[in-house]
């Protein structure tokens, strides 16, 4: 043997990827039950075109599609154009294409020896993207840079990328056209036959009154059982639908199927799949039945060989067209991907060795407004995955979650139909026993010894239990207080109040045709229940969903976790103050996600709202009375929705991750997409939600602690600032000027009319955005007296008529003023309530400050944003905002503040959100700060890097085109 030349280094033998993507591959196979067979390494003759090489790695298992990942040492030059070349391949033995395809760049630690080499891959992490679409211009997540994880986050995001989106797409698209086929020759028949007792027979079955959506739902029911039907015919001696079919034309006879599911409800379960759709079939005549079955059995056939019944929610995506009575019932449906992002932000956080079976099953997860069951479905898929990530087989799981685990509530009984269906579909071959779902009864209700009133799941607040009929035998479902690991729910939001329709009294209660009898008297229950808590969530203008937080709250174990779809004006609205303090008095780690975007639907987590939504994540505290202290709460602002379950997943990784330590940051998936921000702060500071840049925020906490921290400087002057009710009182709610009481009695004592030449009471009511562009607006209305109301006019005015008035509606992306002053005394009317200041000079200074860019972004962090581009301040909430501190200026500064305000008093300001162009707005910023305050003129660069920043934030330009 020949040593090794003088100076010339030793050969370091290294790892061939092949080695290594047999290690990976094995360590993949220890992920998921389902792979243990199904992983293929380095394998040759599995996909077309492999002159060049064959594939790295491909995972194929019942279920999921094929997913292929190519992998490549760091920095992996070409392990994207390698993965890319696999989209839209055929896998030969099974005809499958390639949806999608993982790019995975190996650590360059694991190319050099091979030590313990099993547990090095196990342990190593790695650099991945997921590449989809036509492989020469492919769908990349993330855009940019890579995402990093262990063997664990690459399995998680392998079988998120398993779920193929094509196939979801036409399976609904063909339950969709099959359902309305069906209902479409089910009403021409009726019609056609004058058989009008079918269709009452599905309302009464439905609770639902008659109507095209109401049968499309019924046909949706029996779809829906039909596909389970045929993905679990041959198991369990269940027969085939063409032994239960006619013999002359093949089709599905109605005399032999009802006898077969009743054999199956009898002997093997599968309740809450057969059950309601039994009772809807039954009285169908035959030829109505065969007409209906023609139409869905070839639509249940291909949702079985698609594995609809166990895809992701894909009977949910069909259900939340078809739900009725959405307005009153607000039965908005959870989009997949923002249950995946709230399940896997909140069942981390169970306290269980996922690797047994006993605890895993010990746990109690509900939703007790289940609607179609997507997040309760979400949470039961992240507990079954780290159930596989550890080893276990979530099919011997499956019996015991199903009779004992998960537990649903909904007042609708298609709901929760819907609902044990999924959840049944994760192992539609696996029998078990009763399931704790239960449909809540809904207004009156007739019993063996008279008649009651129900509200729902919300009766649960003073009850422990309620009966089940989701098996052979109807049986009570434990609902104890304190009971539950996990309460995951999104809420309905209509408010109890009559703020949404004259016409019906309480809009919360008004669904399923309550009368206006059964409306006051649900909401009186609610109230009483109300009052046996401690510190409530609920309160009337929040609406249903702040006693939804009470429900949750009383079911949840201390140690236990709740996870809510809330209103963004949780964060900030004061009619959520309640459900505020009690969860910064009772939880711990709270979260609350949010979305920094504009437009109608952008901001929302759920479907069709048109509203901005909140994730609100907390563990109750084991001593809140111990623990009183109220923590910062991490409020992470996403700049969008997440679109796919891999993306939704990886954002609640990254969430998790975040260090402690740092108090803001930018979320980045990967390593150079930018996802989001976050935040730490108390949770009364609700402006930090919806947040695009954490700048904003330092400041506005600065500000509020008496310190002017602008960005690009380390200047911290001091700035007198405080809460605008130290330096007076609000002025009146604008029905107690010209209200009336429900009985139509007058409650305020003005009529509010078109003002005359010289009115007698001068009255600022409404907005007018045009004529409110300078500070001094004159009145608009004038209040004439009501008979015999001629002494409380005069006290309202002694007591409430000023010159400042302060906008509570405040449009950022059309109107200019946040305060304005009236060249005389005024009432303030509903958009600009009065403010009396304790000494009536300090009014013109409260005005500057209030339409200075400070002034402007102390109104908008405070305000509710629930509606893009408006920030909207109740008038309970007035004396909150952060304003000048009028008493701490000079007599000198007192007199600059005159005549800065005399300079300004009718000059023309743009829209709040276009202050970035404004040059009467960043004049008045130079004369307040520099001329009255005294501060130095260096600072004005810095602040109006804050005033960009401000102006291009979404919540305030709303996506208008003026945006910054």
């Amino acid at each position: 043997m020949r040593a090794c030349s003088p100076g010339r280094r030793a050969l370091v033998p290294v790892l061939s990827e092949a080695t290594i993507n047999v290690q990976l591959g094995e360590v993949l196979r220890t992920k998921h039950p389902a792979w243990r067979e199904g992983v293929g390494v380095e394998q040759a003759r599995i996909l077309p075109c492999e002159r060049e090489r064959r594939p790295d790695i491909v995972i194929r298992y019942p279920g999921g599609q094929v997913v292929v990942l190519e992998t490549k040492f760091a920095p992996g030059a070409t392990v994207e154009r390698d993965a890319c070349a696999r989209l839209g391949q055929v896998v030969d033995s099974s005809s499958e294409v390639v949806e999608q395809a993982i790019a995975v760049v190996l650590p360059r630690e694991l190319r050099t020896g091979q030590g313990a080499l099993a547990n090095r891959v196990a342990e190593a992490r790695f650099r991945y993207a997921v590449l989809a679409g036509e492989p020469k211009t492919p769908d990349r997540w993330p855009e940019a840079g890579w995402l990093d994880g262990d063997a664990n986050d690459l399995a998680a995001c392998i079988e998120h990328a398993a779920l193929s989106e094509r196939q979801v797409a036409e399976g609904t698209e063909l339950l969709e056209t099959g359902v309305g086929q069906a209902a479409f020759r089910l009403e021409e028949l009726v019609r056609h036959l004058n058989n009008k007792d079918t269709l009452e027979h599905i309302s009464v079955v439905l609770h639902q009154e008659p109507s095209e959506q109401t049968t499309r739902m019924a046909m949706a029911i029996v779809a829906n059982a039909l596909t389970f039907h045929a993905t679990i015919a041959g198991a369990h001696d269940i027969p085939p639908f063409e032994d239960v079919s006619f013999e002359i034309d093949g089709t599905l006879d109605k005399g032999q199927l009802l006898p077969c599911w009743h054999r199956i409800l009898r002997e093997i379960n599968y309740w809450p799949i057969f059950k309601i759709a039994s009772d809807l079939l039954r009285p169908f005549p035959i030829y109505l039945a065969s007409e209906v079955m023609r139409r869905l059995v070839p639509v249940a056939r291909s949702l079985a060989q698609m594995g609809a019944a166990g895809t992701h929610d894909l009977s949910g995506q069909m259900f939340q067209r078809l739900i009725v009575d959405r307005k009153f019932l607000a039965t908005f449906y959870t989009l997949p991907a923002s249950a995946t992002l709230l399940s896997e932000l909140a069942v981390p956080r169970l306290e269980t060795e996922w690797g047994s079976p006993e605890e895993v099953c010990g746990l109690r997860i509900a939703d007790l407004a289940c609607g179609t069951g997507t997040l309760l479905n979400a949470a039961y898929q992240s507990v079954r995955a780290r159930h596989r990530r550890n080893g276990g087989d979530d099919q011997h799981l499956h019996p015991g979650m199903m009779e004992r685990a998960l537990i649903a509530a909904d007042i609708m009984p298609a709901a929760t139909h819907l609902t044990a269906s999924i959840l049944s579909g994760a192992h539609p071959t696996v029998p078990f026993g009763g399931m704790c779902i239960v449909t809540m009864p809904y207004g009156e209700q007739a019993t063996e010894t008279g008649r009651s009133l129900s509200i729902g799941s919300l009766d649960l607040l003073g009850e422990e239990s309620a009966r089940s009929l989701m098996g052979t035998r109807p049986h009570v479902v434990d609902l104890s207080d304190e009971s539950g690991d996990l309460l995951i729910m999104n809420p309905p939001f209509t408010r109890p109040t009559n703020h949404e329709s004259t016409a019906i009294p309480v809009p919360s209660f008004a669904g399923f045709e309550t009368s206006q009898a059964e409306q006051k008297a649900m909401s009186g229950k609610l109230a009483r229940l109300r009052r046996g808590l401690d510190a409530p969530a609920g309160a009337g203008n929040a609406g249903l969903a702040s006693y939804f937080v009470d429900l949750a709250h009383v079911k949840t174990r201390p140690g236990g976790v709740v996870a809510l779809v809330l209103p963004a004006a949780f964060a900030q609205g004061g009619s959520w103050r309640a459900a505020r303090v009690m969860l910064d008095r009772y939880y711990e780690d709270l979260l609350v996600v949010s979305i920094a975007a504009s437009g109608k639907t952008e901001r929302a987590f759920s479907a069709d709202t048109g509203m901005a939504e909140a994730l609100v994540v907390g563990t109750k505290k084991r001593n809140a009375e111990e623990d009183a202290e109220p923590r910062d709460v991490l409020f992470v602002n996403l700049l969008r929705r997440p679109r796919t379950l891999v993306e939704a997943a990886a954002l609640a990784d990254i969430v998790r991750r975040i260090d402690p330590k740092r108090r803001s940051g930018r979320l980045m998936l990967g390593d150079a997409d930018d996802a989001g921000t976050f935040v730490r702060a108390p949770l009364a500071e609700g402006g930090c939600a919806a947040l695009r840049e954490p700048a904003l925020a330092e400041a506005m906490l600065a500000l509020r602690a008496g310190t002017l921290a602008l960005p690009r400087t380390n200047a911290r002057p001091a700035i007198p600032v405080v809460p605008l009710g130290q330096l007076g009182r609000r002025g009146l709610l604008h029905r107690d000027i010209s209200g009336k009481h429900p009985g139509g009695a007058p409650r305020g004592p003005f009529d509010i009319l078109v003002a005359r030449d010289r009115p007698l009471y001068p009255v600022l009511w409404a907005h007018d955005a045009e004529r409110e562009r300078r500070i001094m607006v004159a009145p608009d209305r004038e209040g004439v007296v009501r008979e015999g109301k001629e002494t409380d006019a005069v006290e309202v005015w002694q007591n409430t008529a000023s010159q400042l008035h302060f906008n509570l509606d405040f449009r950022l992306n059309s109107q200019s003023l946040a305060a304005c002053m009236t060249p005389e005394k005024s009432i303030g009317g509903v958009a600009w309530p009065n403010f009396v200041a304790e000494r009536e000079p300090w009014e013109k200074p409260l005005a500057l400050w209030a339409n200075s860019t400070l002034g402007l972004m102390c109104f908008w962090w405070i305000g509710s944003r629930q509606q893009q581009g408006r920030a909207r301040v109740t008038i309970s909430r007035l004396p909150d905002l952060l304003a000048l501190d009028a008493r701490a200026l000079s007599e000198e500064q007192a007199v600059a503040a005159r005549d800065v305000f005399a300079g300004f008093r009718d000059r023309k300001m743009l829209p709040a959100n276009e202050a970035y162009r404004d040059p009467v707005r960043q004049e008045l910023d130079r004369a307040l700060l520099v001329d009255v305050l005294g501060l130095p003129k260096k600072l004005l660069d810095s602040l109006a890097a804050l005033r960009d920043c401000w102006c291009a934030e979404p919540t305030v330009h709303g996506g208008k085109t003026t945006r910054r």
